[in-house]
């Protein structure tokens, strides 16, 4: 029987206990990025955490995979969601022409920004080049990667996809909320809430955001939002169902803070969901999104402009309804995590029978 490429996930953050909670059929499988779809694909995958990486984490957050270059040579390819300095010891310092490196890419464009000279830019540079495949989920990152004279044979674009099946179950309770209510999701820095903040601000409807404490750093919210901090996964779908339609605010191209994609899963969820989405517009989101189709997309930064989207959401039942079901429909069609798992398989598969 001929072996199965083995395939190595390096997460950018602790994996363990949501795999748990998801063999239990707590959550849904989306964080996983088709890992646990890969044995169907023909691919053995899985996934490690040493205990000394989650210390580096304290330290330096680009510290956290170089632990695992004592393992990397067990494997055909290493698919990561952060960590370059691992690739640069692998590739450039020790030479390795294997295992092929694919990186799930949410950030390069930031990081190329945030970085535009200096030692960091190089070792930055180098790395990127010595990455075997660069997934990016919106074709803005891929065109950006090839401007800044990136291998374009190297570039894929695959829509990320999510789990849509614990977004469609029929229980609508949700603890707590019991008038109608709006509701914005997203830990990562790239959200803007103060836009968001100032779009609601004495409108007579509740808005509830689940995020972070960093993400909300410094702002004052208006007494119609209420803030819930480290909402579990488990409890997303419920949020989603319950509300009576999703806002994702996100900061303008300019901001190199978070994701390049921020927001994706802000939107795709509530969508598999059956709720109507309002999305600050930017290219990164275009590639999912067709503005009065499948969401109303609103410029981003402008308080103005997204309240009258949200007072038209709140007045027209119809729209919300029409706009809710084309969003279900397209998830359902195009971006689930059985789909990118899939396109993932290829490119493992691709690799790993690459001569090198």
């Amino acid at each position: 029987m001929e072996r199965k490429p083995r395939v190595l996930y390096l997460y950018a953050g602790s994996r363990k206990h949501f795999y748990e909670e998801w063999k239990k059929g707590l959550v849904a499988d989306t964080q996983l990025l088709g890992q646990n779809h890969m044995s169907d694909l023909g691919i053995d995958a899985e996934f490690k955490e040493f205990q000394i990486s989650e210390l580096l984490r304290k330290i330096n957050f680009n510290l956290v995979h170089l632990p695992y270059l004592s393992i990397l040579r067990r494997y055909d390819v290493v698919f990561i969601c952060a960590g370059l300095p691992l690739v640069f010891a692998a590739k450039k310092i020790f030479g390795w022409k294997k295992p092929r490196f694919v990186i799930y890419n949410t950030s390069l464009t930031n990081a190329l920004l945030r970085n535009k000279r200096g030692f960091a830019r190089h070792i930055l540079v180098r790395a990127i080049s010595a990455l075997d495949s660069i997934v990016c989920t919106a074709t803005e990152q891929a065109d950006f990667l090839k401007k800044e004279g990136f291998d374009p044979e190297k570039i894929v674009v695959r829509p990320i996809g999510i789990d849509p099946a614990p977004f469609l179950a029929h229980d609508d309770t949700y603890p707590d909320i019991d008038t109608p209510f709006i509701v914005s999701v997203g830990r990562d820095l790239g959200r803007d809430y103060a836009t968001l903040f100032e779009a609601v601000r004495e409108l007579p409807i509740k808005v509830v955001v689940a995020t972070k404490p960093e993400a909300v750093l410094g702002l004052t919210p208006p007494p119609n939002v209420e803030i819930r901090f480290n909402v579990p996964y488990s409890e997303m779908p419920k949020l989603y169902r319950k509300a009576l339609f999703a806002v994702t605010p996100l900061r303008d191209a300019t901001n190199p803070n978070g994701s390049d994609t921020s927001g994706q899963y802000g939107f795709l969820e509530p969508m598999a969901a059956g709720r109507a989405v309002i999305v600050s517009d930017r290219s990164t989101v275009h590639d999912y999104l067709e503005h009065e189709k499948s969401a109303l997309l609103v410029p981003p930064g402008n308080p103005t402009a997204l309240r009258g989207a949200i007072e038209e959401l709140i007045r027209d039942s119809a729209k919300r309804d029409r706009l809710a079901l084309a969003g279900r429909e397209a998830v359902r069609e195009r971006y689930t995590s059985t789909q990118f798992a899939r396109e993932l398989a290829r490119i493992f598969q691709r690799l790993a029978d690459t001569r090198v």
